[in-house]
C-alpha cells in the first residue's frame, strides 16, 4: 500500500475519515463493555451471598401464624424436614450444603430472633468463628453467641442468661453485627439441636405444621461445584413448588434495571448502532470508489493492475479500522476503569432478611446493600473482539472493492 497516497486522500477528507474512525471505535468500546458486564453479571448477582459463601438459599413456603407467642417462623417460612434436606444435599452440582433453623421468639421480656446452626456444618460455624469479638466460640449444651448490637440494645453481658420458654441459655461470646450481610440477620446464635427443642415446644408451631417430633430446619444453603453444568435453582424448583429459592436470578432484574446497557433496550440500541456503523463503512468504501474513479483509471493507465489497486484500497480501509480499534480499546479500558467505581444497589428480599414488620424498631434493618461492580479489563476479550472486528471489516472491504473491476483504464 502507498501510505503517502492514502494520507493525501485522507487530508482532503478529514471530516469523513475522523467520523468513520470514531464511529467504529465507539461501537467497539460499546460492545466490549457490554460483553464485559454480561460476563460479570453472575458475579454481580451473587455479591449479596458472598458473606456466607453460597450460591443458593432455599426456604419453604409456610403459613402465617395467628398468635405471636413463643417461637414462630417468619411469615411465609415453613419447615424443611431431614429427608428433604438430604435430597437437596445430593442434587447434581451441589458441592457444599449447610442448614439453619431461624425463628422469632416473643415473650414478656423483649423480641428475640434466633438462628440455630449445626456445629459440624461446613459454612455457618466458620462464619461465627471469624466474627467473634469477645468471649469464645462454644455452642455446646446451652451456650449461645449474641450479636453486639443485640447485646447493647438489651443490656446483655458475657456470662448472662437468656430465657426462651423453660430453657435458659448462657451467653458465651459476642459477635460483630450483621455478619451475614442482612441475610438471616439473627441476634442470637445457638446449637441447631437446642433451637429445634425451642421451636418444637411452641404450641403455635405445632398447630401450624403438625411436627410430630420430626427434626426440621427452615434454611438450607447450597454451594455449587466449580464449573458444574445445569441450573441448580431449576433443579431445586422441580423438587417442590413450595420451595422459595434465592440466588443469582433473584438480583438479575435489579441489575438490568440499573445497567440499562444490559437491558433489552440497551441490546437493541447496540444492534441498531452496529448496523448503522457497518452500513456507513460499506457506503464509505463505495463512495471512495466512485469519487476516486478518475484516480483509479489513471493508476491503471500507469500500469497498476486491478489486484494492485484492490490491495491499495483494502490496505487503506484496514488502516482506518486499525486506528479505530486502537481508539476503541483505549475507550474500553477507560470505561471499564470508570465502571469499576460504580455501585449498584440491591434490595435483599424480605424472606431472607426477615424482621417483624409490626415492630418498627426491629424492622428498621437496611435491606439495601450497595456493592461496587466487580468489572475488570479482560485482555483476552479485547484481543478476540479486535480480531473479529478486523475480519468483519476486511470481508466488507473485499466485497466492496470488487467494483473496481468495472473501472476501465481510460481518463
Amino acid at each position: 500500500m502507498m501510505l503517502s497516497y492514502f494520507l493525501s486522500y485522507a487530508k482532503r477528507n478529514v471530516g469523513k475519515t475522523v467520523l468513520l474512525i470514531l464511529s467504529i471505535g465507539i461501537y467497539f468500546a460499546f460492545t466490549a463493555v457490554l460483553f464485559t458486564l454480561s460476563r460479570n453479571m453472575g458475579e454481580i448477582a451473587t455479591l449479596p451471598f458472598r458473606a456466607i459463601g453460597v450460591d443458593l438459599i432455599v426456604q419453604k413456603t409456610g403459613q402465617i401464624p395467628e398468635h405471636m407467642t413463643d417461637a414462630i417462623f417468619p411469615h411465609s417460612n415453613g419447615p424443611i424436614f431431614s429427608d428433604e434436606v438430604q435430597t437437596l444435599r445430593t442434587l447434581p452440582g451441589v458441592d457444599t450444603a449447610d442448614t439453619g433453623l431461624y425463628f422469632w421468639y416473643f415473650d414478656n421480656a423483649y423480641f428475640k430472633d434466633v438462628f440455630g446452626v449445626d456445629p459440624s456444618g461446613p459454612l455457618f460455624p466458620e462464619i461465627l468463628k471469624r466474627n467473634i469479638i469477645s468471649g469464645t466460640y462454644d455452642l455446646s449444651g446451652s451456650n449461645i453467641l449474641v450479636s453486639q448490637d443485640f447485646a447493647q440494645k438489651n443490656s446483655l453481658s458475657l456470662g448472662g442468661t437468656i430465657a426462651l420458654g423453660k430453657e435458659h441459655f448462657t451467653i458465651n461470646g459476642f459477635l460483630r453485627s450483621n455478619i451475614t450481610g442482612n441475610i438471616i440477620p439473627a441476634g442470637i446464635y445457638m446449637n441447631e439441636d437446642a433451637a429445634l427443642r425451642v421451636a418444637s415446644a411452641s404450641q403455635e408451631m405445632q398447630r401450624l405444621f403438625h411436627l410430630s417430633g420430626k427434626p426440621f430446619v427452615n434454611v438450607v444453603v447450597l454451594k455449587r461445584q466449580p464449573n458444574a453444568a445445569g441450573d441448580l435453582a431449576a433443579a431445586v424448583q422441580k423438587l417442590s413448588k413450595d420451595y422459595l429459592i434465592f440466588g443469582e436470578n433473584t438480583f438479575s432484574q435489579e441489575i438490568l434495571d440499573q445497567l440499562a446497557i444490559l437491558s433489552s433496550f440497551g441490546k437493541t440500541v447496540l444492534l441498531v448502532f452496529g448496523a448503522l456503523v457497518i452500513l456507513s463503512f460499506g457506503l464509505v468504501v463505495v463512495y471512495n470508489l466512485k469519487t476516486r474513479g478518475k484516480e483509479i483509471a489513471v493508476l491503471r493507465t500507469l500500469g497498476w493492475s486491478v489486484s494492485d489497486i484492490e490491495r491499495q484500497f483494502i490496505g487503506e480501509h484496514l488502516l482506518l479500522v486499525g486506528v479505530s480499534l486502537v481508539i476503541g480499546n483505549i475507550l474500553t479500558i477507560v470505561a471499564v476503569l470508570l465502571l469499576s467505581g460504580v455501585q449498584v444497589a440491591l434490595t435483599i428480599p424480605w424472606e431472607i432478611s426477615a424482621k417483624p414488620h409490626f415492630l418498627v424498631q426491629e424492622n428498621a434493618i437496611d435491606r439495601i446493600i450497595k456493592v461496587a461492580l466487580p468489572v475488570r479489563v479482560e485482555w483476552g476479550v479485547l484481543v478476540a473482539e479486535s480480531a473479529g472486528f478486523l475480519l468483519l471489516f476486511l470481508v466488507i472491504t473485499i466485497l466492496m472493492v470488487r467494483r473496481l473491476r468495472r473501472v476501465k483504464p481510460s481518463v
